[in-house]
């Protein structure tokens, strides 16, 4: 199947294309709500988490593959946004799956997101499907991600061809749109979010955000009364996902559906071709690396820090700073601190220095709420 048809097929075709355009004559900012400041300290941290992200310069890796006597649709390398392009890229992997299994079982590689997103639509669409993972939540790096709904940082847009970010603009609509069903839904832990994307300088022009502004509701620029005096700020409502909720909740919608899980650990080529599917979509993330000979993937490791819950907090941003780019993201099971990004690191162990930069960094940023208060 030609991918201009699957697009076409999925309601994608006839999306535009991201536009850059110059910052307009902006009416002062009026906040209109108060924001209390989060309780940073590292008495109220409960847990600190390492993850790696599987980034590929060049972005995912979405196609078909012959590999002997099977076809492998791959679906893997989504950088730190593989829950935010879960609903983006899955239903494309599972067309190309359908597809090719004519309606035979279908075999997919891997319970992180990806996995189970791709497993719960075939599941859903009538397919045998059996799911091989050596890891089944809570233990994928899936429920590990901070995961606020704005996909950024995935590829280098330096390396990407402009067929991928065409593909890729089409493919964050249908991801956001496959979110919204589950906000507020009782389990799925799916909320929204009150967003700042902080910058401290005022750019000349602006790129629309991912996707198209008109996805991003109640949407303002402004450079005047933002959030902590940032010279410049984006504010929109954005979803704020727990994984921890919310992958226990595709995974028994998979097995309601119908999906197996089998946990067992594939070190090869040659026990990918042993598995009796004749069809199997690869969604093993970083592990494509080792199994499929990836050799573009690369590890980027991510800290997150977890706080006591603060009910009250019902805002979310993304800041930068001298000592590194902070971001807060409010969760019922707590609040969560995040901004590492380090490249090619493979370390498990949580950094303390950067539990001390987090803590003390969100504290001195809710020391300006309660100075201007």
């Amino acid at each position: 199947m030609r991918r201009r048809d699957m697009l076409s097929g999925l309601g994608l075709s006839s999306l535009g294309a991201c536009t850059s355009m110059p910052v307009p004559s902006l009416k002062t900012y009026q906040p209109g709500r108060t924001y209390p400041p989060v309780q940073s300290s590292m008495q109220r941290v409960t847990r600190t988490v390492v993850g790696l992200r599987p980034y590929r310069p060049q972005g995912y890796r979405l196609e078909a593959e012959a590999l002997g006597g099977k076809t492998i649709i791959h679906n893997y390398g989504h950088g730190g946004c593989g829950v935010t392009m879960s609903w983006g890229t899955s239903p494309v992997a599972a067309e190309l799956a359908a597809h090719a299994a004519e309606g035979g079982p279908i075999a997919v590689l891997g319970a992180g997101v990806m996995g189970l997103t791709t497993a719960l639509i075939l599941a859903r669409r009538g397919h045998a499907v059996t799911v091989y993972a050596e890891h089944l939540p809570p233990h994928t790096t899936s429920n590990i991600a901070g995961v606020l709904w704005f996909p950024t940082g995935y590829f280098d847009r330096n390396v990407a061809t402009p067929d991928f970010l065409r593909r890729n603009h089409l493919l964050i609509r249908a991801a956001h749109r496959g979110f919204l069903p589950y906000v507020n839904r009782p389990g799925y832990g799916v909320y929204w979010a009150d967003h700042h994307a902080l910058s401290r300088r005022t750019p000349v022009a602006y790129d629309s955000l991912p996707g198209g502004d008109d996805i991003y509701p109640e949407l303002q620029r402004a450079h005047e009364n933002t959030l902590f005096g940032y010279a410049f700020m984006e504010r929109f409502r954005a979803m704020i996902i727990d994984p921890d909720f919310y992958l226990d909740e595709i995974m028994q919608d998979a097995q309601i559906a119908g999906a197996h899980f089998i946990g067992t650990r594939l070190s090869g080529l040659s026990d990918v071709e042993a598995l009796p599917e004749p069809v199997i979509v690869n969604c093993t993330g970083l592990g494509a690396r080792d199994l499929f000979g990836d050799e573009s993937l690369v590890p980027i490791r991510g800290q997150l820090s977890h706080l006591l819950p603060q009910p009250e907090i019902d805002y979310s941003y993304v800041a930068p700073t001298a000592e590194g780019v902070l971001y807060m993201f409010p969760r019922k099971t707590g609040i969560v601190l995040g901004g590492t990004h380090e490249m090619g690191e493979t370390a498990m162990e949580p950094d303390p220095a950067q539990i001390k930069r987090m803590v003390e960094g969100h504290a001195e940023l809710a020391n300006r709420l309660s100075a201007s208060s």
